[in-house]
Order: C-alpha cells, then sequence, then structure tokens
C-alpha cells in the first residue's frame, strides 16, 4: 500500500541533519534495537504467559525458593505474585522467574508467615523478639511519670477547669 501521507522525521547523522522518511526511520530502529525477535511467532497473552509460569513452576525452584526464604509460605505468596500481575497490567513484566524471587525476599523482609509448628530455631527468635519488647516496654514505663502522679494531675486540671 503506498503511503500517501508520508511522514518525515528530522534526524542527525554524524552531525548533519536531514529529513528522513518516518516508517524507514522506524522499521530501522524496531530492527536495530527491539530485543525480541517474533519472526513467525505469535506473542501469547500476557494472562496466559503468567498463568502459564505461576501453573507449572518447576519443584526445584520452589524447593531452592523454600530454602531461600524459610519463613514465607511459598505457594501462598505465589500465589500473590500472580494475583498482583493479573490486576497491574500496566506495570507487566516479562521475567516472572526474578519477580516471584524479588517478590519472595520482600516478604522475608517483611517477616513472612511464621509456620504453624515451631522449630527450635523459630521458638528461640520468637523468644529474642518477645524479651526486646519486655525490655523496651520497662524502659517506658520507667521513663514515663507515675501512675498516681498523672491522676492526681488530672484531679487538679478537673478542679481548675471547674472553678471557672
Amino acid at each position: 500500500m503506498p503511503n500517501l501521507f508520508p511522514i518525515e522525521i528530522k534526524v542527525r547523522v554524524k552531525g548533519e541533519e536531514r529529513w528522513a522518511d518516518g516508517r524507514k526511520v522506524f522499521e530501522y530502529l524496531l530492527k536495530e534495537y527491539s530485543k525480541v525477535n517474533y519472526k513467525g511467532k505469535v506473542v501469547e497473552p500476557y494472562p496466559n504467559r503468567v498463568n502459564g509460569f505461576y501453573d507449572n513452576i518447576p519443584k526445584e525452584l520452589i524447593d531452592m525458593w523454600s530454602k531461600a526464604y524459610p519463613n514465607v509460605d511459598i505457594k501462598a505468596e505465589c500465589e500473590k505474585a500472580r494475583a498482583w500481575l493479573l490486576t497491574n497490567t500496566s506495570k507487566a513484566k516479562k521475567d516472572f522467574k526474578g519477580f516471584t524471587n524479588r517478590w519472595l525476599g520482600r516478604a522475608c523482609q517483611n517477616g513472612g508467615q511464621m509456620p504453624m509448628s515451631f522449630t527450635n530455631k523459630s521458638e528461640r527468635v520468637i523468644e529474642k523478639k518477645m524479651n526486646e519488647l519486655r525490655e523496651k516496654r520497662k524502659i517506658a514505663e520507667m521513663d514515663s511519670a507515675p501512675k498516681d502522679w498523672v491522676k492526681d494531675l488530672i484531679n487538679q486540671t478537673k478542679n481548675k477547669m471547674g472553678n471557672h
């Protein structure tokens, strides 16, 4: 089909400016800078690619993630990652494995999900955190005013407000 309304683009080649056929420039840029070779291939719709990945994660990969992120429920977090990808299509990703690995890393840093049956290591971690919390509470109570003093101050304030 002939190009009845050609689009021209001003380009600079080796310091010299000139006008070029927009279609030729676009075709060149597409071939030169495209990361994906689409020769004879049809790109599968995004939801199919997402679901295909999450429905067929190799057991070895799940085992590796389980070792790397011990406090994370891998299957539950993978489902959350899938849901995010399918609902945020304007932020579509290509590398689902890398995306999921980063997702699990953040889940691990945010505390993950504690397993229902604790291992000895988990129990020690929980106990350490509880002791830290108790210590902070004790310091806060020591630094605060005595309860009787606070009650007395409130009563004095109420009395002064009632007299005016």
